[in-house]
C-alpha cells in the first residue's frame, strides 16, 4: 500500500513542466467539419479551442511521436490539449516525455493505479498548456474514476487574440457505478466558484446516463463532441451554458488515435 501511494504521488508530481514554447503557429488540422450549437450571433471574438486526443478505446495511446509531432505544429496556436489513455508503465514515463518534447506545462488527469505485470502502473489523461497554473483540483468519484480540474488561461483564434481563464475539467468514465457516484463532484462543479466547462470520453452505451446527470444540473447543458459506431467510446462536452460548442473538426494523429479540435464560445447569455 506504502508503495503505491509513493508512486501515485509521484506520477501526480509530474504536473507542470517548467517550459514554456514559441513555436511556429500552424493549426495543422483537418477540414471534416461538424456544425454543433452553431445558430446565429458567432463571437469569434469569445472564442477559444480545446484539442482532445483519443482512439475512442479502451487501448493505451501508444503513438508518442505522433503527438510530440502534432503538437509541435500547432506551436502556440494550441492554448490547451488533452490526450487520452496517457498511461504510465513501469518506468516508461510517456507522459513527462511528451510534455518536455513539446515544451509545455502539464497536468495529469489520474484514472486509477493497477498492477501491469509486476509493475505498478497508471491509467490517466495528459493536460498540456501554455502557462504555470497555481493550482488543481482533483474529485475522487470511485476508486478507479477521478474528476481533473484547472483554471487555464487559453488565448481566442482571432487575429488579435485575448486571454480567457477557463475553468476546465476532465474525466473518463466507463461504468454505470461510476456516472451514478458523480453527482456530488458535478454539483460542487457547477457552483459559482468552479462554473465548469467539462471535456472527457465516456462509454458509448452510458451516453444517456451521464447526459441525464449532467442535465440535471441547474444552467447546464450536454454534448456529444464526437462518435463513430465502430468506436467503444464518445467524446463529451458539459458544464455551464454559457459555454456553447460552435463547431468540432477532426484530423488523423497517427494510426486509429484522432485529434478533435473544438471551437467553444466563451459568456454566451
Amino acid at each position: 500500500m506504502k508503495k503505491y501511494l509513493l508512486y501515485t504521488i509521484v506520477v501526480l508530481g509530474i504536473g507542470s513542466m517548467l517550459t514554456t514554447s514559441c513555436l511556429e503557429e500552424n493549426l495543422g488540422v483537418g477540414n471534416i467539419k461538424q456544425e454543433m450549437q452553431g445558430g446565429e450571433g458567432w463571437n469569434k471574438n469569445k472564442t477559444i479551442e480545446i484539442y482532445y486526443l483519443t482512439n475512442l478505446s479502451d487501448a493505451v495511446m501508444g503513438a508518442v511521436p505522433g503527438v510530440i509531432d502534432y503538437f509541435n505544429g500547432l506551436g502556440n496556436a494550441c492554448s490547451l490539449g488533452v490526450i487520452d489513455r496517457v498511461d504510465v508503465l513501469g518506468n516508461n514515463n510517456i507522459a513527462t516525455e511528451i510534455a518536455f518534447k513539446t515544451s509545455r506545462f502539464s497536468s495529469y488527469a489520474l484514472n486509477k493505479v493497477y498492477m501491469n505485470g509486476t509493475d505498478i502502473a497508471t491509467q490517466g489523461s495528459l493536460l498540456l498548456f501554455n502557462h504555470k497554473i497555481n493550482s488543481e483540483e482533483g474529485f475522487k468519484i470511485t476508486n478507479d474514476c477521478y474528476i481533473k480540474y484547472i483554471n487555464v488561461m487559453t488565448k481566442t483564434t482571432t487575429e488579435n487574440p485575448i486571454d480567457i481563464l477557463v475553468p476546465f475539467s476532465t474525466v473518463r468514465f466507463s461504468n454505470k457505478e461510476q456516472i451514478a457516484a458523480a453527482s456530488t463532484a458535478f454539483t460542487t462543479l457547477n457552483d459559482n466558484q468552479h462554473a465548469f466547462i467539462m471535456v472527457g470520453t465516456v462509454k458509448k452505451d452510458l451516453v444517456e446516463d451521464l447526459k441525464n446527470v449532467a442535465e440535471g444540473l441547474e444552467g447546464c447543458a450536454f454534448t456529444e463532441v464526437a462518435k463513430n459506431p465502430a468506436a467503444d467510446y464518445v467524446v463529451f462536452m458539459t458544464g455551464r451554458k454559457s459555454w456553447v460548442l460552435r463547431e468540432t473538426t477532426d484530423a488523423l494523429v497517427s494510426g486509429d488515435l484522432n485529434a478533435y479540435r473544438l471551437s467553444i464560445e466563451a459568456g454566451v447569455e
